[in-house]
């Protein structure tokens, strides 16, 4: 299929005056493909460009590197790191127990602890990152269920799955896309400098907190509040499982403490309003990558 695309893209103009068009399109669409079938895994397809653009005249691979690599993509490797971090030690786990065991047995609530739970971790951890972490908790809660309540536990899984995705648009490094508004962000407008950190959790964050407390609302009027079925809840699995992960141990309190600092930094490195920002007055050229690489590598 992809050399058909090739060929019949090679031989079609879609814009005379602009013949890279159409060579465009059929990288576009045999990327798409190889995307959607999953042939390759998905990061491998991603770098098809390097190897099709040249060989069609569209792009050299120095100028395609620069769009490949920029200093937004700094700041996803430094999440990523925090993020593979908290995985290692559990501190995932640890959150979510904390919060769940303080819900007490209302469905509503406990629910509500669940996606809570999920929408934070996932605000600094990829999205599929957070729910594939969080899934074997949930799914102790779902399996400790009475018989039956088919519908219930599908759209605690739905809910869980919509918190990962809503949880990352709250803060930069909680989803690529972000990170590719940021960077055109710094295309269009280059004389702005780099976006402040802050100022998009400000923009994006309110957003997020009303979207996710718009899904648990649907989801109690629907499952609980309205429901004719009664669910009852045994939050032991919960305690059980605070009880095995122990006293904090110093890797979770040196993650934890890095996540806080690293937070902290980025918080307020840059200008707002009144407020300079304290880069300026240390490293003027530090962006938010650099400060992300600089608290997470020591993690190592």
């Amino acid at each position: 299929l992809s050399i058909l695309i090739l060929v019949v893209c090679l031989n079609t103009e879609l814009d005379p005056t602009r013949p890279e068009a159409t060579k465009g399109l059929a990288v576009l669409l045999i990327v798409g493909l190889w995307w959607l079938t999953e042939a390759l895994p998905l990061t491998v397809t991603s770098l098809f460009p390097i190897v099709l653009y040249p060989f069609l005249g569209l792009a050299s691979p120095k100028v395609l590197a620069k769009e490949f690599f920029k200093g937004t993509s700094f700041l996803f490797i430094g999440g990523f790191f925090v993020g593979l971090a908290i995985e290692r030690w559990g501190l995932h786990k640890r959150v979510i127990c904390a919060v769940v065991c303080n819900c007490g047995s209302r469905v509503d609530l406990l629910v509500g602890g669940f996606i809570a739970s999920v929408w934070m971790l996932s605000a600094w951890i990829s999205n599929t990152a957070t729910a594939v972490c969080m899934m074997p908790v949930v799914q102790s809660f779902l399996d400790q269920l009475p018989p039956g309540h088919h519908s219930f536990k599908a759209a605690v899984l739905l809910a869980v799955g919509w918190a990962a995705s809503i949880g990352g648009l709250a803060t930069p490094v909680g989803t690529p896309t972000n990170g590719i508004m940021l960077g055109q962000f710094s295309t269009f407008w280059p004389d702005f400098g780099e976006f402040p950190f802050a100022q998009f959790v400000l923009y994006a964050a309110p957003i997020s907190v009303l979207v996710i407390f718009m899904v648990w609302v649907g989801f109690c009027f629907v499952f609980v509040w309205t429901s004719k079925e009664k669910v009852e809840v045994n939050t032991e699995v919960f305690k059980q499982m605070r009880d095995e992960l122990g006293p904090i141990t110093f890797e979770e309190a040196i993650v934890g403490l890095d996540l806080l600092l690293l937070t902290g930094l980025w918080f307020t490195a840059a200008p707002i309003a009144a407020y300079p920002g304290w880069k300026q007055f240390v490293a003027p050229l530090v962006d938010s990558g650099s400060i992300g690489l600089l608290v997470t590598l020591p993690l190592f």
